[in-house]
């Protein structure tokens, strides 16, 4: 299968950002659902099509406003955004290849995807 590409001009937030914790219990956070809202239908924009149904190979590119210490492993709500909208379930991902960058004048994130 072809890849196919989308553009997200929402950048994740990193997970001290998504979650809280009250005692014992975990939950995301209002700034983390609308994070994660707002990629959904960036996704939804620009994907027309079905979820894949298969296994799902990604390349990501993050392109960050500032050099500030960012981790590639912070991914998660962004991979937990496009599920239902890309793919069926992000357990699907068989491949998985990241970057990171910089540029000030037009932060975003670049999303190639295929079926494997």
């Amino acid at each position: 299968m072809k890849p196919q590409r989308i553009t997200l001009l929402t950048l994740p937030l990193s997970p001290n950002s998504v979650y809280a914790h009250m005692g014992r219990r975990r939950f995301m956070t209002t700034r983390g659902k609308e994070n994660k809202e707002q990629m959904a239908w960036e996704a939804r924009r620009q994907h027309r099509g079905v979820p894949i149904a298969g296994p799902v190979s990604l390349k990501i590119a993050l392109w960050w406003p500032t050099r500030a210490n960012r981790d590639l492993d912070n991914i998660k709500l962004l991979l937990d955004a496009l599920t239902g909208i890309l793919w069926l379930d992000d357990s699907q991902i068989q491949k998985m290849e990241i970057e990171k960058g910089y540029d000030k004048e037009n932060p975003r994130v670049e999303i190639e995807y295929r079926e494997i």
